[in-house]
C-alpha cells in the first residue's frame, strides 16, 4: 500500500510539472506576431482581390503554395526565452511581404488580361442595360453609372485603379440584378392575376388587379434602389394573398391547365410531332385531377402539367425554327453563287452576301437553337433566323436597285415598315451598294458611302441598338502583331458601337475612297494598301466630317438596321 501511496503522489507532482511548463511557456513578443498577422491578412486580400480579377490559377499558384505552407507552419515551442518565437514570427512576417511584394509583380504582369476582363464584364453589364430597356424597366442611373466606369477603365493605370472599378462594377450588377428580382416578383403576380382571371374568380381579379397596376406603378416611379425593399414588401404580400385564393380555386385552374394541354397536344400533327406520349401523360393527369390534393401535392401536379405544356409548345415551335432556318439557308444557296463579285484587281471572285454565309452570321440562328433551352431562347432563334432571311430579301433588292445612294431606296422603306420603325430616328446600312442613309420619322435626312467589313471580317446583318457612344478613344487590334488583320494602336474621334465584339461605325481619316465595292480588295487613293486597301474589321467607315456630323446627330435612341 504504501509503494502505490508513492507511486500516486509521483504521478500527481508529474501532472503538475507539466501544467506548469506548459503554462510557463514563452508567448513571444505580442506586436511581432501582430505585425506577422497584419502582414498575412494583406497577402491574404490581395489574393482574394487578385482572384476576383480574373488573375488566372497558374498565374497564382507559385504564389498561392507558399502562402498556404507559411500558414500551415507551426511556432517553435520555448520554456526559457522569447528569442525563437519572435525570430520566427519575425520571419514569418518578411516572408508574407515579400510574397506580397511578388504577387504585386505578377499582377502588374497580367494588367493587360485584367484590363480585357473588365471591359468584357462592362460590356455584358451594358447588355444587361439593354435588355432590361427592352423589357421596359427603369433605367435610373445605370447609364451614367456604366459610363463613368468605363471612363475610370479608360484612365486606369495600376492594380487599385482596376480593382475599385471591379468594385463598382460589381455593385452596379447586383443593383441591376435586384431591380430585375423586383421585376420578376411583378411578373410572378401578374401570373396569378392571369391564373385568377382563367379560373373566373371575377370578384377577387378586380382586386388583385388593382394591386398589380398599383405596384407596377410604383416601379415605373421609382427614383432608385432606395425604392426597392417597401415595393418588394408589398409584392410579397399580394403574391401570398393570391396564392392563398388561389389555392381555394385549384379545381377551376386544374381544369385549365388540363384545357390548354390538350389544345397544344391537338396542334402536334401540324407541326409533323407525335402527340401520342402526350396523350397518354393527359389521360393520368385527367384522373388525378379527380382526387383530393393537399397544396403541395397540386403544386407538384401543376409543375407537371406545365412542364408538359411548355415541352408541347417546344416541340411546335422547334418546328417553326427549324422550318425559318431552313428557309434562310436556302435563299442564301439559292442567290449566293449566281451573285459573285469579280474583282480585277486581286483577280478573286467574292460573295456579295459574305456576311450571311455560314463562316460568318449565317449560323447565328443555328448556334441559338443547339444552345436553346427555354421558349424565348426558341422564339430568339427563330425571330434571329428571319430577321436574317428578311434582310437578305432587303440586300436582294436593293442589288438590283438602281436608285442613287442619296435617294430613298425602297428596301430602307421596307425595313422600316417590316421593323416598325416608321417613327424615330434610325441609321440604314446597305452592305450590297455601301452606303449609309439616316432617316427620321421615315424621312430621308442624310446619306453617306461608306465602307463596311471585308470578307474575312463582315459586317453584322441586323436590327441594332446603340450600346456605347465614344469620342474620342482608342482602337486597339485584337489580332497578333504577326497577323495580317494586326494594326497599331489607333485614335478613332467618333465611334457608335452597335453590336458585341467592338462593331463601330466610326470614322476612317486613313482612307480616302468609299462606296460600292471598296469592302473588297481595290486600290485607295490614300496610297496606303495595307489600311486601306480592303473592307475593314467588320465596323462601318466614314469619312471623318461625315463621322462627325452622324455622332452629333443621332443619340443613344438611335436604331441601326444593316442589311
Amino acid at each position: 500500500m504504501f509503494r502505490h501511496s508513492r507511486l500516486g503522489r509521483l504521478v500527481v507532482v508529474l501532472v503538475l510539472s507539466v501544467s506548469l511548463l506548459a503554462t510557463g511557456a514563452c508567448a513571444g513578443d505580442a506586436q511581432v506576431r501582430r505585425q506577422a498577422m497584419e502582414n498575412e491578412q494583406r497577402l491574404s486580400q490581395l489574393l482574394h482581390s487578385a482572384r476576383q480579377l480574373g488573375v488566372s490559377t497558374v498565374t497564382l499558384r507559385p504564389i498561392q503554395t507558399q502562402y498556404l505552407s507559411l500558414r500551415s507552419s507551426q511556432p517553435p515551442f520555448s520554456l526559457f526565452s522569447n528569442q525563437p518565437l519572435n525570430d520566427y514570427y519575425h520571419s514569418l512576417a518578411r516572408r508574407y511581404l515579400l510574397l506580397h511584394t511578388q504577387l504585386q509583380d505578377l499582377i502588374v504582369t497580367a494588367s493587360p488580361r485584367i484590363h480585357a476582363r473588365l471591359q468584357q464584364e462592362l460590356q455584358s453589364t451594358r447588355t444587361m442595360l439593354v435588355d432590361d430597356k427592352k423589357a421596359g424597366l427603369p433605367a435610373w442611373t445605370f447609364p451614367n453609372r456604366l459610363r463613368q466606369l468605363q471612363d475610370a477603365l479608360l484612365h486606369a493605370h495600376n492594380f487599385n485603379d482596376y480593382e475599385q472599378v471591379h468594385t463598382r462594377l460589381l455593385q452596379l450588377g447586383q443593383d441591376i440584378r435586384a431591380l430585375e428580382m423586383t421585376s420578376n416578383h411583378l411578373s410572378t403576380l401578374h401570373d396569378l392575376l392571369t391564373l385568377t382571371q382563367q379560373a373566373g374568380l371575377k370578384t377577387y381579379v378586380l382586386t388583385l388587379q388593382s394591386a398589380y397596376q398599383t405596384d407596377q406603378q410604383r416601379l415605373q416611379q421609382a427614383t432608385g434602389m432606395s425604392s426597392l425593399p417597401a415595393l418588394n414588401g408589398l409584392l410579397d404580400a399580394h403574391i401570398q394573398q393570391a396564392t392563398v385564393v388561389l389555392t381555394q380555386a385549384m379545381p377551376a385552374v386544374t381544369s385549365l391547365r388540363l384545357s390548354e394541354l390538350k389544345g397544344g397536344i391537338q396542334q402536334l400533327p401540324a407541326s409533323h410531332v407525335d402527340p401520342t406520349p402526350y396523350q397518354e401523360r393527359l389521360a393520368l393527369y385527367q384522373r388525378q385531377a379527380g382526387s383530393t390534393m393537399d397544396m403541395p401535392g397540386f403544386q407538384h401536379f401543376l409543375q407537371q402539367v406545365n412542364g408538359d405544356i411548355f415541352a408541347v409548345k417546344a416541340e411546335a415551335l422547334r418546328e417553326d425554327v427549324d422550318q425559318a432556318i431552313h428557309q434562310f439557308h436556302q435563299d442564301v444557296d439559292d442567290w449566293t453563287s449566281g451573285h459573285l463579285f469579280y474583282d480585277s484587281y486581286d483577280g478573286n471572285s467574292y460573295a456579295v452576301d459574305v456576311s450571311y454565309l455560314n463562316d460568318n452570321f449565317g449560323l447565328d440562328a443555328d448556334n441559338l437553337l443547339s444552345q436553346a433551352t427555354t421558349l424565348d431562347d426558341l422564339q430568339s432563334a427563330r425571330d434571329t433566323a428571319r430577321t436574317l432571311l428578311f434582310n437578305h430579301q432587303l440586300m436582294e433588292m436593293d442589288y438590283d436597285d438602281p436608285t442613287p445612294y442619296d435617294q430613298v431606296h425602297a428596301a430602307d422603306m421596307q425595313a422600316l415598315h417590316h421593323y416598325q420603325l416608321m417613327q424615330g430616328q434610325v441609321i440604314v446600312i446597305s452592305l450590297c451598294k455601301q452606303s449609309l442613309r439616316l432617316y427620321q420619322d421615315g424621312q430621308l435626312v442624310r446619306s453617306f458611302l461608306v465602307t463596311t467589313g471585308r470578307s474575312e471580317r463582315p459586317s453584322p446583318p441586323g436590327v441594332w441598338t446603340v450600346l456605347n457612344r465614344l469620342s474620342p478613344t482608342i482602337f486597339k487590334s485584337s489580332d497578333p502583331p504577326t497577323s495580317p488583320l494586326w494594326y497599331p494602336n489607333t485614335v478613332i474621334q467618333h465611334a457608335i458601337l452597335f453590336h458585341d465584339g467592338g462593331y463601330f461605325i466610326h470614322d476612317s481619316w486613313w482612307r480616302a475612297n468609299y462606296g460600292p465595292n471598296t469592302e473588297f480588295p481595290h486600290y485607295d487613293d490614300s496610297g496606303d494598301e495595307h489600311s486601306s486597301g480592303n473592307g475593314s474589321h467588320g465596323c462601318v467607315n466614314l469619312p471623318p466630317d461625315a463621322a462627325a456630323w452622324l455622332y452629333y446627330n443621332t443619340s443613344w435612341n438611335t436604331s441601326i438596321i444593316i442589311y
